[in-house]
């Protein structure tokens, strides 16, 4: 029979705040909350090492999207959600280099340039074609040239000749990301607990008792969800679907005949330089069912795939392997705007980034304290 110590106990009563989920989310929430109570405790708990379901598992793209993806989101919600997920994606991203600062999170304003392959010409050019309509509908966020058309024959792909720049996207450095984040949260004097698997919680008027899957339980006034893609391993019910991404890194290639980021096929394909490597993923959309899973796996369907993708598309005729390879779980829906509310008197959710957690995360944290204060305008 597993025991705890009188200490441990202790350790997790009296709590103001538990929050479910050490990723970016979830760290940037956490700390905000402490920064508006410093006198709360705010405790963090994951199961995973380093917020392992996304934020350390990502490509490392800023996340403004492209062109292609702004259209399919507009088709598949509607031009008002649309316009306004990418509203939040902006405002968490200058958020989150107005605190850090570039060269603390490693970003390369590269800009991202959207790339079709060489059969995609009707496709290249209904999106070419509707780059003023776009620029219009994010005029009031962005200004001018949210996309601009450019060529591609310099890039040495096997590719149409023009493409969509995105001159707002652009490489940031993971691991240094999360380490500010981490670090910044701890600075406030937020605690965090990994190795904690939540399995389930009683609320009632006296606050929420969080069960620990080791048989610990948290006593705390109230509850955060940041759990993204995991969410309905907790919350059944909520419109959130866990959503595999896989990402491969190649060996050293050498000098590559191209830097930047770059997107294709509606934004379901992405790759980038990564110093004298290319790191390319997604593909999400060749089974869509079979990646709706948390299994962090990389399949062979997938590697195969994306090789095949890097030696004929992006860099034709060269044989490449790969080093890496690695999965992260996103939160989807056919609505990608977060959901940020509270679920009960006491329990408060800030789950569905759509795969853009790197730029909505500073806008949601804001967006959570604004809920517990219980503002206006959410």
């Amino acid at each position: 029979m597993t025991t705890f110590s009188y200490w441990e106990q202790q350790c997790l009563d009296s709590v103001d705040w538990v929050v479910i989920g050490a990723g970016l989310v979830g760290l940037q929430s956490a700390r905000r909350i402490k920064e508006t109570y410093p006198h709360q405790r705010v405790l963090v708990v994951d199961v995973h090492a380093m917020g392992g379901a996304a934020s350390l598992r990502n490509a490392g793209f800023v996340c403004f999207g492209s062109a292609g993806e702004m259209l399919d989101e507009i088709d598949r919600t509607s031009e008002s959600e649309a316009v306004m997920l990418y509203d939040k994606r902006f405002q968490g991203i200058q958020r989150l280099m107005n605190r850090y600062g570039a060269e603390r999170l490693g970003f390369e304003a590269t800009g991202g340039m959207e790339v079709f392959v060489a059969g995609e010409a009707d496709e290249a050019e209904r999106v070419l074609g509707s780059l003023g309509y776009l620029n219009e509908l994010l005029k009031s966020i962005q200004g001018d040239g949210a996309f601009t058309a450019c060529g591609t024959s310099h890039l040495g792909m096997h590719i149409y000749g023009k493409g969509v720049m995105a001159p707002a996207e652009g490489g940031i450095q993971t691991h240094l990301l999360y380490r500010a984040v981490r670090m910044d949260a701890i600075a406030v004097g937020v605690e965090i607990y990994e190795g904690m698997r939540v399995i389930d919680w009683l609320e009632h008027a006296q606050g929420v008792q969080v069960r620990m899957e080791n048989g610990l339980v948290i006593r705390s006034e109230r509850l955060l969800v940041c759990t993204n893609g995991f969410t309905k391993s907790l919350l059944p019910g909520v419109p959130v679907a866990p959503a595999r991404g896989q990402v491969f890194v190649t060996e050293s290639l050498g000098a590559l005949p191209f830097k930047g980021i770059f997107h294709a096929d509606k934004g379901y394909i992405y790759f980038r330089s990564l110093g004298d490597r290319v790191l390319i993923g997604g593909a999400r959309n060749l089974d869509f069912q079979g990646e709706e899973t948390t299994e962090m796996e990389v399949t062979a369907a997938f590697e195969d795939h994306l090789k095949h993708y890097v030696e004929t598309v992006v860099m034709p005729g060269k044989i490449v392997n790969f080093e890496y390879g690695w999965s992260g779980i996103m939160g989807m829906d056919n609505n990608r705007n977060p959901i940020i509310g509270w679920h009960s008197d006491r329990v408060c959710l800030a789950v569905r980034m759509g795969g853009m957690g790197v730029a909505l995360s500073s806008w949601v944290a804001e967006e959570v304290v604004r809920v517990i204060r219980g503002d206006e305008g959410i």
